[in-house]
């Protein structure tokens, strides 16, 4: 059985990893994370963070899994939506200064799988890992359900939960000739 961490670590000692690796599993504040200011997001839990850490010579490789939820408001209704986000990640951690471990400038390498970070010889910092895969993480554009109404544009009036008289009082002034157009035909 390979050694693990847990607890609220995300920064490790290099010295301390294993040659067969080293098993992290973990929470992390939104706090911790340093997430950009949001007014419309907030997250409602700790993170989860569980994976493993495998070194190879000077590269540190770390698969596993980060969960968690945030709560935004739809956009277009502004009900409070509670999204659950589920991220496999792949990670390595260079030496500063080494991305030419990972192939020449000039081939075509793929790292499209792996997020390049590095570290300082003696220590890995997981944090700015965790923290990207979370922001990315965030809806782009968030709704309470796929067939949502959102608001009337003359009063304000949830369109899920009644219907609205105004919205078929009130006509787009540059349709009115083509409103004549087909009266007359």
């Amino acid at each position: 059985m390979s050694p693990s961490l847990s607890g609220r670590v995300l920064i490790v000692d290099l010295a301390k990893l294993p040659a067969h690796g080293l098993k992290l599993e973990t929470t992390v504040g939104p706090a911790e994370l340093a997430l950009p200011e949001d007014g419309q997001l907030s997250m409602t839990a700790p993170v989860q963070v569980r994976g493993r850490l495998t070194k190879v010579m000077e590269q540190v490789y770390f698969h596993g899994v980060i969960r968690g939820s945030v709560v935004s408001p739809c956009s277009r209704c502004l009900e409070v939506v509670n999204d659950h986000f589920d991220v496999e990640v792949r990670g390595v951690f260079l030496p500063a200064g080494s991305r030419h471990l990972l192939g020449d400038e000039n081939e075509d390498v793929v790292t499209d799988d792996l997020d390049v970070y590095s570290h300082d010889g003696s220590r890995i910092n997981l944090y700015p890992l965790v923290r990207d895969q979370v922001v990315m993480a965030f809806p782009v554009q968030t709704l309470c359900r796929d067939e949502c109404a959102g608001l009337c544009q003359a009063c304000g009036a949830n369109l899920n939960e009644q219907p609205c008289t105004c919205q078929s009082e009130s006509t787009d002034p540059r349709f009115e000739v083509l409103k004549q157009l087909r009266s007359q035909g």
